[in-house]
């Protein structure tokens, strides 16, 4: 019984430290308008972004939000890799995230008339 104790601790240190050396990326992106003619109108400001990770029962839960900023960009740091959904104003984009430091994923909206 001993044993198994021991033995049950050591794996739960050894998947702690495991876990805790997964490196965090940072995304960055910007909402940036386009007309019909294909040509960007500028920066969105104002735009409600949220990422979506999938849990443990298989759904998307909210893992961040944010909004962007006056030239449209918006930020989220500290996001382990993975599968993501990011929705931008409503409009949902798969999304991978990956073990690099810095991550840039800009979106192309419709521009508003």
């Amino acid at each position: 019984m001993r044993y198994k104790l021991l033995f049950l601790v050591l794996l739960l240190e050894i998947l702690l430290v495991s876990a805790a050396k997964v490196p965090a990326t940072d995304l960055r992106g910007g909402v940036i308008g386009v007309n019909l003619f294909g040509q960007t109108t500028g920066a969105f400001p104002g735009v409600g972004v949220a990422l979506f990770g999938m849990n443990v029962y298989g759904t998307f839960g909210l893992v961040r939000q944010a909004v962007t900023g006056l030239d449209g960009i918006y930020y989220f740091s500290g996001v382990y890799p993975g599968q993501y959904v990011l929705q931008v104003g409503g409009v949902h984009y798969p999304l991978t995230a990956g073990a690099t430091q810095m991550q840039d994923i800009q979106i192309l909206a419709a521009a508003r008339y």
